[in-house]
């Protein structure tokens, strides 16, 4: 009996390695080939100049970043789940051209400026048709980041249309604990404003992470996520339910950016999964999706 219990948990093991390396592949290719084009800001949403005093204070002390924390917190905390950290981060097509070594390295010197990154670590590939240059350093409040460019070379130019297909992607990936949450409203701000400063439009999303001490089953794990979605007024979407992982995602019209998924309007993701090496269940909560497999 030991021997088969060994070799079931193993097979679990092994089914879930496969499933993560499934999920690690589909989401890759959904950023590549969608990336950031879907997200749009909410409609109603933007903020209004205002003849007011004390409306134009309330505008500008309601920052992106105070908003976005105060959704995920509000989402986050309906769970029941101690939080242990949080990421933010964003995807940024800057142009349509296909640069060289130089010039991305001259844009990522200026980012790691910007950010005034210590202990930065530079790492840079050319290929055929893509260079590529990755910031890898810390941030404020020991907080890790990771700036990568990516340049791609397209086709030549069709007499039906000017494009080459060539692009300049960059990417911004802050990952801190639940010690610097205090941080996440100034770096969501901060990066928006630092892509913005190199030219690019930003598209951010950003989730927070954490544990419940115990395992879960499929119905409490659905209460689990149902509960963050309506703490937010957000009606579900979309589902999976199995019987070790369950992912909501609503949608509420409140946070500033959301994405299109068949044909519906999506800007929360709630994802819970069991831990059976650790024995606890993990909670995952992000807007308008969570970027990294769960």
């Amino acid at each position: 009996m030991a021997q088969t219990n060994a070799q079931q948990r193993r097979a679990r093991l092994r089914r879930r390695r496969i499933k993560r390396r499934v999920k690690q592949f589909v989401w890759a290719s959904v950023f590549v080939a969608i990336g950031a084009c879907l997200v749009h800001g909410p409609s109603g949403t933007t903020a209004q100049a205002s003849t007011g005093g004390q409306a134009a204070s309330s505008a500008v002390q309601s920052s992106d970043g105070t908003r976005q924390f105060n959704y995920l917190n509000t989402a986050y905390s309906a769970t029941g789940a101690t939080p242990t950290g949080y990421a933010i981060h964003d995807w940024t097509v800057l142009d349509a051209n296909y640069h060289s070594e130089q010039q991305l390295e001259a844009i990522g010197q200026q980012l790691e400026q910007e950010f005034d990154l210590t202990n930065a670590k530079v790492t840079t590939r050319s290929e055929q048709n893509e260079k590529f240059y990755q910031v890898d350093g810390t941030w404020s409040g020991s907080t890790e980041i990771q700036l990568v460019l990516t340049s791609l070379q397209g086709g030549a130019a069709s007499p039906q249309t000017t494009s080459t297909g060539s692009e300049t992607v960059l990417t911004v990936t802050a990952l801190g604990t639940s010690a610097g949450l205090n941080l996440f409203s100034a770096q969501y701000d901060a990066i928006e404003q630092t892509v913005s400063s190199v030219q690019g439009t930003p598209q951010m999303s950003a989730y927070f992470t954490g544990s419940l001490s115990a395992m879960t089953n499929e119905q409490q794990a659905n209460t689990i996520a149902s509960n963050a979605l309506k703490s937010v007024h957000a009606s579900t979407v979309e589902a999976l339910r199995t019987t070790y992982e369950t992912s909501l995602s609503g949608y509420s019209g409140d946070p500033l950016t959301y994405i299109d998924t068949n044909g519906k309007r999506m800007d929360l993701q709630v994802a819970v999964h069991d831990d059976t090496y650790h024995h606890r269940t993990d909670v995952l909560v992000g807007t308008p999706i969570i970027t990294t497999t769960y």
